[in-house]
């Protein structure tokens, strides 16, 4: 099938995802993502994890976590676990060991900034569920066509399956790492409305969500960006993240014209990637690792 010139959605029409599930995300994702994209929705999504005060104080530490003093070392490890994930799934031993990395730095972030911040299922499943869903509402709010009924499918079942492998913190005084994570919703309507639900709520804003929101922004513009034309990275995000950051987080709106233009300038290049330029044989995790191989002499 990959000799095909539109392979990828042709395959993911071909499975069935209550079994395949793990295939159709890696097609969805492993393919038609690169560096770049993997970047731009790591900086599109993040400000809305960080809108829970508890959250934004976890990452913060009073400005001086990671995401701020290494900024691009921080979005590199994000994106390293992400594409693991992807790539294998969560039945996979690479996702597994890799989530456990995950439970551990959560860990140890608790025992450094204080008990309490990893206590609640619902800071879990909100980013699982955004990780899940929000791609597709993104699309819809660009003008582009969300998933496919097998694309929602398998997404519900890829996190909901991921969800299991992650472990919170014990309510106080009980502060072990072994509490699973027991809401997420149980079909792809219901993700939607979980999300809808935690955003309606009014988080307040707090120093330390703005100045994580501005380190996002600020990483994302001047890995891609050269600098007389970072003001187009900066626009295009702040275009492009939804309303609920930028109420807790205020951060300011491009007018409309530019919001309108950086929207469309997003759905035609998704469009050409997906519709017109021929779908790529290999994933961008091979390419990472084709990159690292000695070149023979």
């Amino acid at each position: 099938m990959k000799n095909s010139y539109n392979w990828i959605a042709k395959e993911i029409a071909s499975l069935d995802p209550y079994r395949d599930y793990e295939r159709i995300w890696q097609l969805m994702t492993c393919y038609y993502f690169g560096d770049f994209m993997m970047n731009f929705l790591y900086t599109n999504q993040f400000p809305y994890y960080i809108m829970t005060p508890h959250v934004a104080t976890a990452v913060s530490r009073n400005g001086t976590g990671k995401l701020m003093k290494q900024k691009d070392k921080r979005e590199a490890d994000t994106a390293s676990h992400f594409w693991s994930w992807f790539e294998y799934g969560p039945s996979h031993p690479i996702t597994q060991e890799s989530i456990k990395r995950v439970n551990a730095a959560h860990a140890g972030v608790a025992k450094r900034v204080g008990p309490g911040l990893y206590t609640h299922d619902y800071d879990y499943t909100y980013t699982l569920c955004m990780l899940a869903a929000d791609y597709h509402r993104l699309r819809v709010r660009c003008g582009l066509k969300g998933y496919t009924e097998n694309e929602k499918i398998a997404a519900h079942l890829f996190w909901q399956e991921i969800t299991k492998l992650f472990r919170r913190e014990g309510e106080q005084p009980a502060t072990e790492f072994d509490q699973l994570i027991t809401d997420f919703p149980d079909n792809w309507d219901g993700m939607l409305a979980y999300l809808e639900n935690h955003e309606a709520k009014d988080w307040p804003y707090t120093e330390d969500g703005a100045i994580c929101a501005e380190a996002l922004l600020q990483q994302f513009e001047q890995r891609w960006f050269p600098t007389p034309f970072r003001f187009i990275g900066r626009n295009l995000m702040l275009a492009l993240i939804g309303e609920p950051p930028h109420r807790v987080h205020k951060l300011p709106y491009p007018n409309a014209l530019v919001t309108k233009l950086m929207e469309f300038t997003f759905s035609i290049v998704m469009f050409t990637k997906e519709k017109i330029l021929p779908d790529p044989k290999i994933t961008t995790p091979e390419k990472h690792r084709r990159a690292l191989q000695p070149i023979a002499t």
